[in-house]
């Protein structure tokens, strides 16, 4: 669902239905916000191994003041540490993934390994 789409929904609720069922409400609105998140911001799984070393690339300053996801997927920008893509520690989990979790740790969800 794209945002133009949500504001849409919610205009047609608005006028449609009767506003002073708070439950009916609620729900509309919870169901609305969370297909965006699952849209744009999705939880992305990881052990805690995954989070602990994803975490220890966005150090600043590790690698001489160079701050960068290339740095961790790809370690030929720095190679003083193995990139994710040296091992298989990453495998269960698309660059795409692994960059939202990047951008925002707080969608991170520890899972058991």
């Amino acid at each position: 669902m794209t945002f133009d789409e949500a504001i849409a929904k919610v205009g047609t609720y608005l006028k449609n239905n009767d506003l002073s069922n708070s439950d009916n409400n609620d729900r509309f609105f919870y169901i609305i916000l969370n297909d965006l998140r699952q849209e744009y911001v999705p939880t992305v799984e990881m052990t805690k191994e995954q989070a602990r070393v994803l975490n220890e690339y966005r150090e600043p300053g590790l690698y001489d003041g160079y701050y960068a996801f290339s740095a961790f997927f790809d370690d030929t920008c720095a190679p003083r540490l193995n990139s994710m893509r040296d091992n298989n520690l990453y495998d269960n989990l698309t660059e795409s993934q692994l960059m939202q979790a990047w951008l925002h740790p707080e969608i991170i969800k520890i899972v058991d390994e």
